[in-house]
């Protein structure tokens, strides 16, 4: 059951090896081209103002009157 063994061509191998680790290490980044790109800070936030200014009052028409009847049959207003 066992097969002939087969001579091996050791520069073959070497080369294959070669190329291999050539491989690898050109898809690896460079530490140096890490480093130098800025790292990602904090997200610019909008001012507590603009953000007031985006907030619609929701105390006017059908659903106030609706959230306004639905706390007084609660007994909560």
């Amino acid at each position: 059951m066992e097969s002939e063994g087969r001579v091996l061509d050791e520069a073959k191998l070497d080369t294959a090896i070669a190329d291999l680790l050539r491989e690898e290490e050109s898809e690896e980044p460079e530490p140096a081209a890490e480093a130098a790109k800025p790292k990602a800070a904090f997200p610019i936030l909008p001012e507590q103002a603009e953000l007031d200014e985006e907030v619609q009052p929701c105390n006017t028409g059908l659903a106030a009157t609706l959230r306004q009847k639905w706390a007084e049959l609660s007994g909560a207003a």
